[in-house]
């Protein structure tokens, strides 16, 4: 029955906890995470021969470039309330209609800008040899992010995004619910918990999910190497003051997010070598 169950939407920037959310939300048997009746916007029926072709013809990285525009084809046709997780949220009457529980996950920019330095998904441009230059150049989107097709930075990712989910909130007439990333990882089942009770959505157990992205190290390490911010130690002066220069800090300190100092942190160029080799050490030493 429709009424046995509520709709749950989540939207969040990527590497904001967004896949693990999901899967702990769509685990209770009250939660659906498409609306009563209805299948998610990819994989379409009508689609099935074109998707083979695609699979027989290409390969690599040929491939994933034609499944990626297929995606981007069957999410613009989709319902508002189908948005891609990542897309950039616009209020629509339909989220009323389908009765939709809506989810907003947000980031520290810093450590999302770092995050997103060492798995920059959708990255299309070329690859940049240090940090601070990653966080200020030009940024191709996928049209499923549903913004512009070049932005100035990838940090225009989070500054728009997160301006998004503000509007999307003033304008909603659903229940909303913002889940700070920290906060998340810090207790991942009690914030799901949290959203569950405020959703007025009866639940069993809740069961945080394994990483898949850092799978040397537990959840107690993770809870542990974000709650002590060690990603402060992968910042130079450099890094902070491109960052501090791209986001909007008006708009990140409504989520308890403020600027950092450049004079605070080394003066020293971070190369995707020393970044990787970094974290490297990080999971090494978090999984004893």
């Amino acid at each position: 029955m429709a009424n046995d169950y509520k709709f749950v939407k989540v939207f969040g920037e990527r590497n904001t906890g967004t896949r693990a959310l999901i899967r702990m939300l769509a685990a209770q048997d009250g939660v659906r995470m498409q609306p009563f009746g209805e299948r998610g916007a990819l994989n379409l029926p009508q689609n099935a021969d074109l998707r083979a072709v695609i699979e027989a013809t290409y390969k690599g990285k040929w491939r994933k470039v034609y499944r990626d525009a297929l995606r981007d084809n069957e999410q613009a046709v989709a319902c508002p309330t189908k948005a891609w997780k990542h897309a950039l949220p616009v209020w629509d009457q339909a989220f009323a209609v389908k009765r939709a529980h809506v989810v907003f996950c947000v980031r520290n920019p810093y450590s999302w800008a770092l995050s997103l330095a060492r798995r920059p998904y959708h990255q299309k441009g070329p690859k940049t040899t240090r940090m601070e230059d990653f966080v200020v150049q030009p940024w191709l989107t996928v049209a499923r992010d549903n913004m512009e097709a070049v932005l100035p930075s990838p940090m225009e990712l989070w500054n728009r995004k997160v301006a998004a989910y503000g509007a999307f909130m003033r304008q909603a007439d659903v229940p909303v619910r913002v889940i700070r990333f920290e906060s998340f990882v810090a207790d991942p089942a009690g914030e799901v918990r949290q959203v569950l009770s405020d959703f007025g959505i009866p639940f069993g157990d809740v069961l945080p999910v394994a990483s898949t992205k850092s799978p040397a190290m537990t959840l107690k390490d993770i809870s542990a190497y974000y709650a002590r911010e060690d990603w402060r130690k992968l910042l130079t002066a450099e890094v902070v003051t491109a960052i501090n220069g791209s986001i909007d800090w008006e708009l990140a300190a409504q989520y308890g997010y403020y600027r950092l100092k450049p004079a605070e942190f080394p003066s020293r160029g971070i190369t995707w070598r020393s970044l990787f080799r970094s974290r490297s050490l990080t999971l090494r030493s978090g999984s004893r």
